[in-house]
């Protein structure tokens, strides 16, 4: 019997002698570094090949009910609530949250089961797109971005904010993406001028014309990029609009200027002088002085600090 206690890792009064001394949770970790069983079992798992059972997990998983369910670990909290706010309002589509719940070892990450949808984005399908179907995208993309732009906030947000009232995720506003809420737009603007103030000598004229302007606050989806957006190919239907972890009530402006100025794409240049302009309303100005705090200002990197509201 002792034999098998101590092989197994079990107590034992006698061969513990040496740890009694210690805590209940130190004396069962130190039966387990000594116990023969155990010791094969952790040679056993380190020497199994992670990817190898990513791999079969992966196979399992879209076996069974991930032909259906799509599980996405998402930065922050609010996104689940976003997509059920815009789905109750608009006619928007986008996969229906079932699920969600803060990940219990990711701090600030969120789980969430939606739908799983087929479809292609529109960034691997624009150059198989014949004129016409792309002009039918748009159309309805511009329906949608309307639809959007027409959301009053819930009842008391009247700051710059998510759905929940909180931070917002924007990696153009910090580097940490998560920043906000701001008081309003005067606030905003100071972040994207990295706390500088109107009148210091690096910040552009059109800078401080269009930071000396007030924009209604609209609801912005914050990342409209042709890879959040998914289609029929054969038919040229929009099946979902995704990513809305950065969404939030922004300056009517930031929708165009985020989506003509900020990363790239595989259909960048069609995509920006010939459809978006037809998607969401036009603020050229706005996004001259944009693009001017981005590339010429010589200002400290986006990775500035910022003050919360």
């Amino acid at each position: 019997m002792r034999f098998l206690r101590w092989f197994f890792g079990l107590p034992d009064p006698t061969l513990d002698s040496d740890i009694a001394h210690l805590g209940s949770s130190r004396q069962r970790a130190l039966r387990l570094l000594r116990s023969p069983f155990w010791r094969a079992v952790d040679r056993a798992h380190r020497s199994l090949s992670f990817r190898a059972l990513q791999v079969g997990w992966a196979h399992l998983w879209h076996g069974t009910i991930g032909r259906w369910i799509y599980v996405k670990c998402a930065h922050g909290r609010g996104e689940a609530a976003t997509m059920r706010f815009v789905a109750s309002r608009t006619a928007i589509p986008l996969p229906r949250v079932w699920l969600s719940f803060p990940h219990p070892f990711r701090r600030g990450t969120e789980v969430i089961f939606m739908d799983k949808l087929t479809g292609t984005s529109l960034e691997d399908a624009w150059h198989r797109l014949s004129d016409d179907k792309k002009a039918i995208i748009a159309e309805q993309l511009e329906r949608y971005v309307s639809q959007l732009r027409a959301l009053p906030p819930p009842s008391g947000l009247r700051s710059i904010c998510s759905v929940t009232g909180g931070p917002i995720r924007c990696f153009r506003l910090h580097a940490d993406a998560t920043t906000g809420p701001f008081r309003d737009e005067e606030h905003m603007n100071l972040q994207l001028r990295h706390l500088q103030p109107l009148d210091d000598p690096r910040i552009p004229e059109i800078v401080r014309k269009v930071h000396s302007t007030q924009h209604p606050l609209v609801f912005t989806h914050n990342d409209f990029f042709p890879r959040n957006i998914m289609i029929d190919e054969e038919s040229a239907k929009v099946v979902a609009v995704l990513d809305w972890e950065s969404a939030g009530w922004f300056p009517s402006h930031w929708e165009y200027c985020k989506s003509i100025n900020w990363c790239t794409w595989k259909v960048e240049e069609e995509w920006r002088t010939k459809y978006l302009q037809r998607i969401i309303p036009v603020y050229e100005e706005e996004a001259e002085a944009d693009r001017a705090l981005m590339y010429d200002c010589n200002l400290s990197s986006y990775m500035s600090p910022w003050v919360h509201a």
